[in-house]
């Protein structure tokens, strides 16, 4: 174990504790940097097939253009991670993650994230196994502000569901708004905008809006 995650033992712990039952959080299911800040621990963290270290990890992968001292990670848990005991999730330095009391974000199996991700959630947001997202993502299942049609009067939903399937890469700057669903095996070009249902797998989604480029296409994985 590195100098970093040692330093950072003891606000791991408390976290972990938080969430599991001591015999669990001794085992310290949840990995948070040191300098992470903890806006709210008042939601759940439910682990499907048993308690691992590790099994989430917060703000210790790195790159060479972030500052891990200036750019900290937030948590702010106020809703319910379902984790797999079958993959590990781990959200890179300066993650942002934000679940609302009524919100749900589900990780099938494995997930990375590079650096500075913001995941916020209120409604659900659901990843496959083997997802990989790059440095300034942005997730988010909420508008967070209704919009009303002047003619009929009638408001549209503020909140959608996410969907993100098995295999799937996102890049860099990409965004990906409520509604969305990115189909398995799919890569999201950097700097996109996503913000519908698709429905072909293997599939390179990018633009802005985003539409389907290429296909027959996915991240070739070592």
């Amino acid at each position: 174990m590195n100098i970093e995650k040692m330093f950072s033992i003891p606000k791991s712990f408390w976290v972990s504790l938080h969430f599991f039952p001591l015999k669990d959080a001794l085992k310290l299911p949840i990995l948070v940097r040191y300098n992470t800040s903890l806006l709210s621990l008042k939601g759940k963290v439910v682990a499907q097939g048993g308690v691992n270290t590790a099994m989430l990890s917060v703000g210790f992968c790195s790159v060479g253009l972030y500052d891990k001292k200036y750019q900290r990670s937030i948590l702010q848990i106020d809703g319910t991670i379902e984790l797999s005991v079958d993959g590990k999730v781990s959200f890179g330095q300066g993650a942002r993650i934000s679940i609302g009391k009524n919100g749900c974000v589900t990780f099938k199996g494995e997930f990375s994230n590079t650096a500075q991700m913001n995941l916020c959630c209120v409604d659900s947001i659901k990843f496959g196994s083997n997802v990989v997202t790059s440095w300034d993502t942005l997730v988010m299942d909420t508008d967070w502000h209704e919009v009303i049609n002047t003619e009929s009067g009638v408001p549209s939903p503020c909140t959608k569901p996410v969907e993100i399937g098995d295999g799937v890469w996102i890049g860099t700057r990409a965004v990906v708004l409520k509604g969305s669903r990115i189909p398995n095996g799919c890569i999201v070009g950097a700097g996109s905008l996503v913000t519908k249902r698709y429905c072909e797998e293997d599939c390179l989604i990018a633009g802005n809006p985003a539409k389907v480029r290429k296909q027959c296409v996915t991240l070739k994985r070592s």
